[in-house]
């Protein structure tokens, strides 16, 4: 097992270099923004992977998956496929929103419940991830 990266700017390179180059591979079309999701994804399995928000003012459980980078790279894979042949060709929370819960839910009673005090703890309270938000609840339902 390869060591995690030291900050989120370096997780963050990472997943979008490997998703750049696993959507030139697959022959996906570029996704204009898709690094506000991706910076998403990597905070969220970077908070819950340390048990604590990037704040450090609120503590978090930690669900029992790993949620790597490699597992953020297949999150946001997943989500352009989805984007490109379902959407607009713009990657939205709602493109992500399975694959992260996926992701982050191996366990559906213990993790389940994690990632629900997780979503009503953190992501409903930070500005701008209301969409996120929803679309996470509606795949959580």
């Amino acid at each position: 097992m390869l060591p995690l990266p030291a900050t989120e700017n370096e997780e963050v390179d990472i997943v979008v270099r490997r998703v750049d180059q696993l959507g030139r591979a697959l022959e996906l079309p570029e996704v204009p923004s898709a690094v506000e999701e991706i910076r998403r994804v990597v905070t969220i399995f970077r908070e819950l992977r340390s048990g604590v928000t990037a704040d450090q003012r609120t503590r978090l459980k930690s669900p029992t998956g790993t949620m790597s980078p490699a597992e953020a790279i297949s999150v946001i894979t997943s989500g352009i496929a989805l984007a490109v042949h379902f959407g607009d060709g713009v990657l939205r929370p709602a493109d992500v929103a399975a694959g992260i819960v996926g992701a982050v839910i191996k366990d559906p009673i213990t993790d389940g419940a994690v990632w629900s005090e997780y979503l009503e703890a953190v992501v409903r309270e930070r500005r701008g991830w209301e969409d996120f938000y929803r679309a996470c609840r509606e795949v959580s339902e």
